[in-house]
């Protein structure tokens, strides 16, 4: 089944290849030059239009990712502006003669009356710490500040040095500033140090989204290692934002509005039809500008010819460049020379011809009885040539190819088969019973059982097969270009096609044998081998395929 669906698709191709290539040839041939034009145009600027949307699609991404770089700039520097803002805060309220007063008296109330209540409560802080000199949390609004004082920028405040940065602690980030508690002069050293912390959550991103115009975007619980491992101050038009020992904690990238998104995307796709469409009417418009030279150029040459189909034998083409036109015109002025020779000598030779047909018409008259007489003999002789040429090559009673024929066929097929090194197979096929069926049921059975059997091998043998009956109940047919494998296949189906005979009398089957000719060896071994799987087959029950092995002999 598979077998034959893969044969109907193969001749479904072929007849539309068949049918695409006969509309083809019909085509006119300024629509299949048109056509060809315009498809060879359009093949040569592929690679322009290829380019183009290429370098249209890196540009629009560039520009969006330098947009983004750049508004994520704007936004690390608002969050910088935050931080400088935190550590003049924080100096405020730490660089002031009554904290250092109260610092060096433990005086807690007044630290947590001004400064950790004020500032949580006022300006929302989240961590308000004062540290003594030697490092230690005197006061704070947060019970558990250790991997705060822990921080290189938290441990110089209290010997003088005050700044600010970002710091990561868990999932969060910090605007963390620390300044030393110090006289308002700087006159004497630092005794402590003032800690203001405040998380760089949600709101405060929505503050900063606010002033550049778009989200600002920073991913939360991000490992750091992952951070550091792909950070090159920026990437993907995202910015990487440090602390202050240089480690990458986070990064910030700004995302755009999804209608702005899709505007650009629509500007994008606009561009691209433009720069498609353009490139279609380039290859349209230059091949209709050469089609129509062409036609105007073409014109003339039907013009002419037209003039020299109608009789007038002096027309020329007035053509002087050197190119293929040119060669036309030259040959088409030469042709139309030679046939103005010709024609005049033809005119001289018709009026001779005419004298002479008018003496020849009469003698013609008396030869046309004689020809219809002898023209009606030859059909007959012909005819029974060909009776007699198919009566000595085919057997009467199948219409198949007889012994003599058989052998003949054989013989040149073994040559053929020698001269170009193909494969050559034979099947032997012998009616089993048929004797006892000649006895039981009489000849007029028996021969119409051997047609039956013939009928099957001409409608299986293809046009260059040769199906005989080899002798009585004994069939042969030989399969050019077939191999053994093949062949085997070939008798199988005729097997069961011989099995399936509906015959009035009694069920039919046949025995089979197959063999391959091998090269070098004589016909008649090829013959001699076939008939012995034959014989193989009808000793081992009949009904059946055997195959002739050199080696099993």
């Amino acid at each position: 089944m598979q077998q034959r669906w893969q044969a109907i698709g193969k001749l479904f191709l072929r007849r539309w290849s068949w049918q695409a290539r006969h509309r083809w040839e019909r085509t006119p041939i300024g629509v299949r030059f048109a056509f060809t034009l315009t498809l060879l145009f359009l093949i040569m600027l592929s690679p322009w239009i290829c380019l183009s949307l290429f370098h249209l699609n890196a540009a629009l991404n560039t520009q969006a990712r330098l947009t983004q770089m750049r508004q994520a700039g704007v936004a690390e520097l608002i969050i910088e502006r935050e931080l400088m803002s935190l550590l003049r805060h924080g100096e405020d309220y730490s660089v002031w003669n009554d904290a250092r007063r109260a610092m060096l008296q433990r005086d807690l109330e007044w630290f947590r009356t001004t400064t950790v209540d004020w500032l949580t409560q006022h300006f929302h802080y989240d961590i308000v710490a004062v540290l003594q000199a030697d490092g230690q949390p005197l006061l704070s609004s947060e019970p558990d500040i250790q991997w705060l004082t822990r921080l290189p920028l938290v441990q110089d405040a209290p010997r003088g040095k005050g700044d600010a940065g970002l710091i990561r602690h868990g999932g969060t980030i910090y605007l963390v500033s620390a300044t030393p508690i110090c006289d308002e002069e700087w006159k004497y050293p630092s005794v402590g140090a003032l800690i203001l912390a405040k998380a760089l959550n949600r709101p405060q991103l929505d503050r900063i989204s606010e002033q550049i115009g778009n989200r600002v975007i920073m991913p939360p619980n991000v490992n750091p290692e992952s951070i550091a491992s792909s950070s090159a101050g920026t990437h993907g038009g995202a910015i990487t934002l440090y602390d202050p020992t240089g480690t990458p904690i986070a990064t910030l990238s700004v995302e755009f509005p999804l209608a702005q998104t899709l505007l650009t995307r629509e500007l994008a796709d606009s561009a691209k039809r433009y720069v498609v469409g353009f490139s279609i009417g380039i290859a349209l418009v230059a091949s209709l500008v050469l089609i129509w030279f062409l036609r105007a150029y073409i014109a003339r040459f039907l013009t002419a010819i037209q003039r020299l189909a109608s009789g007038d034998w002096e027309t020329r083409i007035p053509y002087v460049a050197r190119d293929e036109f040119g060669f036309l015109a030259r040959t088409f002025n030469t042709m139309a020379m030679q046939l103005q020779q010709a024609f005049e000598e033809q005119e001289r030779q018709r009026q001779e011809i005419q004298a002479q047909n008018e003496e020849l018409h009469a003698l013609y008259q008396q030869l046309q009885a004689a020809h219809q007489e002898l023209a009606q003999l030859n059909r007959e002789l012909v005819e029974a040539n060909r009776l007699l040429a198919q009566a000595a090559v085919t057997d009467g009673l199948t219409g198949l190819k007889n012994h003599r024929a058989f052998q003949e066929s054989l013989n040149n097929l073994v040559q053929m088969a020698d001269r170009h090194q193909q494969p050559l197979s034979l099947i032997m096929l012998d009616i089993d019973h048929f004797k006892e069926f000649n006895d039981r049921f009489g000849h007029p059975a028996g021969d119409e059982l051997l047609r039956q059997v013939a009928e099957v091998l001409r409608q299986s043998a293809r046009a260059y097969d040769v199906a005989a009956r080899y002798g009585g109940e004994e069939f042969a047919l030989l399969l050019p270009h077939t191999t053994l494998e093949q062949a085997v296949q070939v008798a199988e189906r005729l097997r069961h096609q011989i099995q399936a005979i509906k015959n009035p009398h009694a069920p039919v089957s046949a025995s089979l044998g197959v063999a391959s000719y091998r090269h070098g060896s004589a016909p008649a071994t090829l013959l001699y081998e076939a008939d012995a799987a034959l014989y193989r087959a009808k000793r081992s029950g009949r009904n059946q395929v055997c195959v002739y092995h050199p080696e099993a002999a």
